[in-house]
């Protein structure tokens, strides 16, 4: 009976990963010709556009409404740094000179922020430019055969 049990247990493994090959292979040559028409982006060309130009990663991306919010974001924060800086330099006061230099200081932080998530939003965008985003998830009868051998090999185990 023990050899019996470890026999089917052997069969069923060696059955369930030959399904298994078996459809690897045939994904893998429909993925490699699909990959191969996919247009192609350069994620690091995007991170440094995104550097160059606020919005420009996302511009180069295909994304161009999320480009016009990050240019406005970024060009919003600059246009704040700068009038806090005339601010400064208009201030009478030691306690206004002070209060204007802090928001000058966050208002910084602030861009770098923005200019940190632009450039790592334009990298992430661009190494997903070509992921597929269909609603067929592959071969359903392949996924649907391996079910059933599993299920054949539980029941036989249970006897």
């Amino acid at each position: 009976m023990k050899h019996f049990l470890f026999i089917a247990i052997f069969f069923g493994l060696v059955a369930e990963n030959s399904f298994a090959q078996q459809n690897a292979v045939s994904d893998s040559i429909t993925t490699s010709v699909a990959d191969f028409l996919r247009p192609k982006k350069n994620p690091t060309s995007a991170m440094l556009r995104s550097i160059a130009f606020p919005g420009w990663g996302q511009w180069y991306n295909g994304k161009r409404f999320k480009a016009v919010i990050v240019f406005g974001a970024e060009a919003g924060i600059i246009a704040n740094t700068i009038y806090q800086n005339q601010k400064v330099q208009k201030s009478k006061s030691e306690f206004e000179r002070e209060f204007y230099l802090e928001n000058r200081r966050l208002s910084n932080w602030w861009l770098a922020g923005a200019i940190l998530l632009s450039m790592i939003d334009a990298y992430v965008d661009a190494h997903l430019y070509d992921f597929d985003e269909s609603p067929e998830l592959g071969n359903v009868s392949a996924s649907t055969q391996s079910t059933e051998v599993v299920w054949l090999w539980r029941a036989q185990i249970k006897l």
